[in-house]
């Protein structure tokens, strides 16, 4: 399942090569905030990496699979209330199975995950 216009929309999109800044809204309405957590809506952490994912694939065009992670540090709660819009900050770097991703969800006041691994095409 693909999360985009469902769990984040895309507001705007900064593109300089296989670097990106993506301005997403987190939409407060998703499946997935009901459930996660009912009056007090919380990011999963593995909706934001699948967010990435997706921001990564956008990028560059090709179908993704998370290979490796090798970071993954959630270091502040996203939450459609308390960050209605965030960036997703992408660098990819070309491999041989596809690219190494170093990623980083924040907004102007904190960082919320901060992402590096291998996704595969």
């Amino acid at each position: 399942m693909l999360f985009e216009n469902k769990y984040y929309k895309i507001l705007d999109a900064k593109v300089d090569g296989l670097d990106a800044v993506y301005r997403i809204a987190l939409l407060p309405d998703c499946d997935v905030y009901r459930g996660h957590f009912p009056g007090n809506p919380v990011s999963p952490g593995v909706c934001n990496i699948e967010t990435i994912k997706e921001c990564a694939m956008l990028l560059t065009g090709k179908r993704l699979l998370i290979g490796t992670i090798k970071q993954c540090r959630l270091t502040a709660v996203a939450s459609p209330a308390l960050c209605p819009e965030v960036n997703v900050t992408l660098n990819l770097l070309p491999t041989d199975k596809g690219f190494i991703v170093t990623a980083r969800i924040a907004d102007a006041e904190r960082t919320y995950m901060e992402y590096k691994g291998e996704m595969i095409v």
